[in-house]
Formats: structure tokens, C-alpha cells, sequence
């Protein structure tokens, strides 16, 4: 199980801990952008018809206005064990 399925899997419970400092509030953040980045993930592998997830890294760096290695660090932490 990944730490993305496992902060899924918590559901309100999350927020319940983000509230009571046992998980830090940017982890809130890195969520919402593992999350835009599977989504672009799979809008470019519909496109092309294979993954690109370095593109897909890059574009929602843009959109957050982060860096690509930020980016790539996040999803190295949700995608670990």
C-alpha cells in the first residue's frame, strides 16, 4: 500500500488528524497535487496512448507554480511504501 492509498483510505479522519497536528498541513497540499498530476497523467496517456508522466509532472508544476523537482519529490513520497 502506498502513502497516497493510505491517506485515501483515512477519509475524514485525515482532516481530524491534520487539525490535531499529528500530520503536517503541507501533506494536504502535496495530496491535492499527486492528485492533479494522476489526473494529467491519464488526460496525456489518452491523448498519446502511452504515459507521460514527466509532461504531466512538468504541467501541473506550472499550474502550482512549483518546481519540477518539488513535483517529482511528491510523487516519489506518495508512490513510496
Amino acid at each position: 500500500m502506498t502513502r497516497y492509498q493510505s491517506i485515501t483510505a483515512l477519509g475524514d479522519t485525515f482532516l481530524q488528524l491534520m487539525s490535531q497536528g499529528f500530520i503536517p498541513t503541507h501533506i494536504l497540499d502535496w495530496k491535492v497535487y499527486y492528485e492533479a498530476y494522476l489526473t494529467e497523467a491519464e488526460i496525456l496517456k489518452k491523448q498519446y496512448g502511452r504515459t507521460k508522466k514527466t509532461r504531466a509532472a512538468g504541467n501541473v508544476a506550472d499550474t502550482y507554480k512549483i518546481s519540477e523537482r518539488c513535483m517529482f519529490s511528491i510523487i516519489a513520497f506518495m508512490e513510496g511504501r
